[in-house]
């Protein structure tokens, strides 16, 4: 299991923007914090899953403030 820094900032129109300061164009969209959390951590888990098909290794996470999510990462055979 990996956890990132995310990062909850409120519009505007009243809606929730969740961003990972130690992924660079990661976002997430929710009504509230809540919802804002929760999908975060959808689009974390898909990130890395993608990160993972590509072959490449997720970034460090270097940020430490702030509310953290966590995704699994779950090691595969890469393709021959």
């Amino acid at each position: 299991m990996v956890s990132y820094a995310v990062r909850l900032v409120t519009r505007y129109d009243g809606l929730v923007i969740a961003t990972f300061p130690d992924l660079p164009g990661v976002t997430a969209l929710g009504r509230d914090d809540e919802e804002a959390l929760d999908e975060s951590r959808r689009a974390l888990a898909d990130e890395l899953a993608t990160l993972e098909a590509s072959g490449v290794a997720p970034p460090p996470a270097v940020t430490r403030s702030g509310v953290m999510v966590s995704a699994e990462l779950v090691a595969r055979p890469l393709p021959a």
